[in-house]
């Protein structure tokens, strides 16, 4: 199969696409804050030793030490100087005396403080701790690993023919130092014998660096680092079968140019400098791609379609015949559908990088017969991914369960973030449901406010349902409350959000705000007594829904909803209540617990408010018409 390799570099973020016979298969995002440091290999000192933990504390160069557990030591050979390649004593130490490994030894016994020791980093550091490292190296190369702590050949598991095992150990025992040691990748299956020894050159060649850093340098220090993006696409996936790599960057060029020469085996692949205006990704129709490939909806050639949903516990894929309605009978449109159809998900699957579970709904077919020729279909397409893979038989329902190894993060984790309107849930209250639960929220406390004159804040969609199909239960709400009602939008305001204030000066106000009082059972509790002090409500983490920003952040509530009035010598004032939803769904952790509860002054009247923490108009505001021809047509009195 015919490959290129398209490199956009730019400063921050690289983007590599491999097309395979001209599709666009898969996608490589790196960007400069999110590069990863496992893998690397690195010359620290032992900082502390613990042996009520049976571990140490390695200083390796990073913010935070790293932290070594005894099973992951064992000395290398850069350290003691043999050549053989295995641990001090020929074994490796584990973690306890199971699999035919001795029980480690205590950790005071091997390791001291300010020692100097070779290891690679295993696991991220995560919060507040540090990496995970260990002494046992392995530097990958594209078909083989270098395994420089054993002199032993290993193949992968996964090469099932004893044949083809028996062929590659071969070639790499005649080929590698005779104090390296290699792990046969599962993308060596059936490579040239040309291929292997290249891969043998490159990683010899980046040992015998590591040899010279270790000693020209004192810890800590880096001895090597896994290379950028560009270098390890060209490094795992250049071949034989790679027509060209197109690369648009004048120094990347010459790096690639440079690493293919020394270590891609014959016949090379093609190094091109991109100089058009136009951009890359552009030229080679990609961005475009990137685009369509991340809708919910992927369409068919055919006029069939794939809907892709991404859940916490799995990702569902569901098929459709969409607009293709065939030529003879059903049972060939859904069979024509489904073989289209898995060609597609197997591509989805590589260009989204999705892993974990994969449940694929194919159109319910009533022979048995297609039913194995599709799952064929779906068996031969996954033999282009280089992911592992595990696939069942298509069930009586039309499910095809499978599992796919998570590599890194997919497509959209890595150029999306959750949706800061719903977040994340994908839905919101309607407006309809808005507008009821306001008219309910105003009948509820009618007895409090009736005769005095209320506006009510909202998004626009939620006022025009309020003033047009509500049109009559606002009405009648007006008519007990014995004042017109003034319905006021504000694009400010979420969708699920809601402000009501009294327009007139009077005695106080005391509203029941079950929301504002009761903590959700998922909120923090930053105060083990329950408040800052008297008429001192609890904190929490303030909700990002809407609202008019951070100018709000400082408002001040009342407890139990209550609402002081203005001081009769003020010369105006409105009393505000913002009034959110009341469901548990729309109550996220701490979402009323978030705003800070003070006692209201007469010169400072009191505001309630959910997260939407939002100062409330005064009179002079109040009385100003919105602008924009839109609101002034829906702000309007009920009548």
């Amino acid at each position: 199969m015919q490959n290129e390799i398209i490199i956009n570099a730019e400063s921050g973020e690289t983007r590599v696409a491999l097309l395979e016979n001209g599709q666009f298969n898969e996608l490589h995002i790196e960007r400069e804050r999110d590069k990863s440091v496992v893998g690397n290999v690195v010359k620290g000192k032992v900082s502390r030793v613990l042996p009520g933990m049976q571990a140490a504390f390695v200083d390796i160069g990073l913010e935070k030490a790293a932290f070594l557990y005894v099973g992951d030591y064992f000395e290398s050979v850069l350290e003691t100087g043999e050549t053989e390649g295995e641990p001090a004593g020929g074994k490796r130490r584990g973690r306890g005396g199971r699999g035919g490994r001795s029980a480690p030894p205590r950790i005071d016994t091997v390791l001291h403080e300010g020692q100097e020791i070779i290891v690679q980093i295993a696991k991220e550091p995560i919060g507040t701790k540090g990496a995970r490292i260990t002494s046992s190296i392995s530097i990958p190369g594209r078909h083989l690993v270098l395994t420089p702590w054993s002199r032993r050949v290993g193949v992968s598991r996964r090469i099932g023919s004893d044949k083809e095992r028996r062929r590659l150990r071969e070639i790499v025992e005649r080929l590698r130092p005779q104090n390296l040691g290699f792990i046969i990748r599962t993308a060596g299956d059936g490579v040239r014998e040309a291929d292997l020894e290249a891969d043998i050159r490159y990683l010899a060649t980046v040992w015998a660096s590591i040899q010279r850093r270790h000693a020209d340098t004192h810890a800590p220090a880096m001895l090597y680092s896994e290379h950028d993006l560009p270098l390890r696409v060209v490094r795992d996936l250049a071949g034989h079968d790679t027509k060209r790599i197109v690369v648009d960057d004048k120094d990347l060029f010459e790096q690639i140019q440079s690493f293919v020469d020394r270590f891609v085996a014959e016949p090379k692949p093609r190094v091109e400098h991109y100089e058009d205006g136009l951009p890359i990704f552009d030229r080679f129709d990609l961005e475009r791609q990137i685009h369509a490939n991340l809708e919910r909806k992927v369409w068919l050639k055919s006029g069939g379609s794939l809907v892709i949903d991404k859940s916490e516990a799995l990702t569902s894929i569901d098929v459709n015949t969409g607009r293709f309605v065939g030529k003879r009978d059903l049972e060939e449109t859904v069979l024509k559908t489904n073989l289209e159809a898995v060609q597609e998900v197997v591509h989805q699957l590589r260009f989204r990088n999705l892993g974990g579970l994969i449940i694929v709904d194919l159109i319910d077919m009533e022979s048995s017969a297609n039913r194995e020729k599709v799952y064929r279909a779906f068996q031969e397409a996954l033999r282009a991914d280089k992911a592992r893979t595990n696939i069942l038989k298509i069930s009586e329902l039309g499910l095809v369960e499978m599992t796919r190894k998570r590599t890194r993060e997919n497509l959209v984790q890595t150029l999306c973030e959750p949706c800061s309107y719903c977040e994340g849930r994908s839905y919101v209250l309607s407006r309809e449901s808005v507008a009821f639960r306001v008219l309910r929220e105003v009948r509820k406390h009618l007895p409090k406010l009736r005769g005095r004159s209320i506006a009510i804040a909202v998004n626009p969609h939620v006022a025009e349902e309020l003033l047009l199909r509500c049109k009559e239960q606002l009405a009648e709400l007006g008519e007990a409350l014995g004042r017109d009602i003034e319905v006021r939008a504000r694009p400010a305001i979420h969708q699920e959000q809601f402000e009501l204030s009294v327009l007139e000066a009077g005695p106080p106000v005391e509203l029941e705000l079950a929301w504002l009082r009761d903590r959700h059972p998922d909120a923090p509790r930053n105060d083990p007594e329950g408040g800052n002090g008297e008429g001192r409500g609890r904190r929490g983490r303030r909700r990002g829904r809407g609202g008019r920003g951070a100018d709000a952040a400082g408002e001040t509530v009342i407890a139990a909803g209550t609402l002081d009035g203005p001081d009769e010598d003020e010369e105006s004032g409105d009393e505000g209540l913002a009034a959110a939803p009341q469901d548990d769904a729309a109550l996220e952790p701490a979402v009323a617990a978030e705003v800070e509860v003070e006692p209201a002054t007469a010169a400072e009247p009191a505001v309630a408010s959910e997260a939407l923490v939002e100062a409330v108009p005064t009179a002079e505001e109040t009385l100003q018409p919105l602008d924009g021809e839109a609101e002034s047509r829906i702000l309007r009195r009920s009548e």
